[in-house]
């Protein structure tokens, strides 16, 4: 039986021991905590590295199919967003072919005439045929460089003993120069058909058995741009009287430093105007935005809505590009809001245009539903999908510009316009690299500018650059027939 100094001893040992268990399971529930915040910060941190694996996944996969990117910056080929029409290559029935045919009035006839029997060797030269076989060929004609050499004559007036001249031609300004047509072949090589400097001094003296320097072509281009700039301010007048300007700005450089082509325009006039800014400071200088007010069509960038005066649509080109990258991310209501644009597209066509009004509230009734129900899952989502969520307000904000085309005739749906009249700056960019010079830069915005509206006016841009060249105004020229 145990003493009371023995029982007091093993009670003081287990309060002891007690407590030390007591301290242990407070260390334990501190450590659990610990290990439970730790945990959790962990996974917070895992759902944002998860996210930004995603995120930059994403990015390595933007081309110019599913984002705003250009074509030009695509490393690998991208499959392009048309859909197969299901047709067999080449021309399609009712399309007007152009096969080569024999024309009524030859430039040259040579007769193959037969002078003797390969039977018998009788000669055949007296006897008529009673059939001739025809065949035509057509090819080009020896070219060469021809010089006209103008004489101006001086006379005296016999009478009052005055001194009188005739003039020359306005294009005949030295002693010894190049025509216009020769210019013209320079420009359009050069500006036209992208053909740098020393290739073109090659091709003229293959083609021509003449010898230009690279400067001397430098300096064609250069007078050939002097002749056509006054140009420049009929484009302009046009494009302010239009109902619809297609307005959009690409990327170029310019002695190796950043600078930017803006690009105003409709379907039958091209303005191009090279600047060291993308922004409003740009477009207040070259003058155009400023002015304009109907309907100004671009894509989503900042620039375009301060122009208040003048109404705005958006690009659904734009908008349908973006929309592929949110599908190959995995949001489903991206494939919604495609399918209800294509559709959209489709029924405005189908009613020549535009729709009634009734009918363009039930499609936007469809597009604000598809809308509320993508904001609703994406805020719901963690990490937040910033970019996607900030996509659906842009669309919610500027439902007005981005619906403008369901009921305004004029305003197309995309601003393909705009994209297919900068392309050509990108492929210059390609194969030259960068202008040195800022005036080579204008030079070509403005050469590309003249070219493109002639084009759209289904004008022969040789012919027109030639008249242009020797003074011709480019509304006397379009209105030629």
């Amino acid at each position: 039986m145990l003493t009371v100094q023995q029982a007091v001893f093993t009670v003081e040992s287990l309060i002891g021991k007690v407590q030390q268990q007591k301290q242990l399971i407070h260390q334990l529930v501190q450590e659990n905590e610990h290990l439970r915040h730790e945990i959790k910060q962990l996974r917070k941190e895992n759902e944002q590295l998860k996210y930004r694996v995603q995120e930059l996944e994403a990015r390595t996969k933007k081309n110019s199919s599913n984002s705003h990117l250009p074509p030009s910056s695509d490393r690998f080929h991208t499959h392009s967003s048309r859909k197969p029409s299901g047709n067999k290559p080449g021309g399609q029935e009712g399309h007007q072919g152009t096969t080569l045919r024999q024309v009524e009035h030859p430039h040259h006839r040579i007769v193959h005439r037969v002078h003797t029997c390969q039977g018998c060797g009788a000669s055949l030269r007296e006897v008529k045929p009673f059939k001739v076989d025809i065949r035509q060929v057509f090819d080009l004609p020896p070219v060469t460089i021809e010089v006209t050499q103008h004489e101006r004559e001086v006379k005296s007036c016999p009478h009052c003993r005055c001194v009188q001249q005739a003039e020359f031609p306005s294009h005949v300004t030295n002693y010894v120069q190049y025509g216009p047509r020769l210019t013209a072949l320079v420009v359009y090589l050069h500006h036209i058909q992208l053909i740098p400097y020393k290739r073109l001094s090659d091709t003229i003296e293959a083609l021509y058995q003449h010898s230009i320097s690279t400067g001397t072509l430098a300096n064609m281009v250069k007078r050939g741009r002097e002749a056509l700039e006054s140009n420049m301010d009929i484009i302009e007048d046009a494009l302010l009287e239009s109902n619809i300007l297609h307005v959009d700005e690409t990327s170029l450089r310019i002695n190796g430093k950043l600078a930017w082509v803006h690009v105003a325009c409709t379907s039958k006039y091209t303005y191009l105007a090279s600047h060291a800014s993308r922004g409003k400071k740009a477009t207040d200088d070259i003058g155009i935005l400023p002015r304009y007010q109907g309907t100004m069509m671009h894509d989503a960038f900042g620039t375009y809505p301060k122009y208040t005066q003048a109404t705005h649509a958006l690009c659904h080109a734009h908008h349908l590009r973006e929309l592929k990258g949110f599908i190959e991310q995995g949001h489903t209501w991206a494939s919604r809001m495609t399918t209800f644009l294509l559709a959209a597209k489709q029924a405005v066509e189908a009613h020549h245009g535009a729709l009634s009004e009734e009918e363009a509230r039930r499609w936007e009734r469809v597009y604000d539903r598809i809308l509320k129900r993508a904001q609703h899952r994406l805020e719901t989502m963690t990490p937040l999908p910033k970019k996607a969520l900030a996509f659906v307000r842009r669309l919610q904000k500027r439902k007005k510009e981005a619906l403008r085309f369901l009921r305004e005739a004029h305003v197309p749906f995309d601003n393909n316009q705009a994209e297919r009249d900068l392309r050509m700056v990108k492929v210059k960019e390609n194969i030259s690299g960068t202008f040195r010079e800022e005036t080579f830069a204008q030079s070509f915005c403005i050469t590309r500018s003249i070219v493109s509206t002639l084009t759209k006016h289904e004008k022969n841009v040789w012919d027109s650059l030639c008249l242009l060249l020797t003074g011709e105004t480019l509304d006397r020229v379009l209105s030629t027939t």
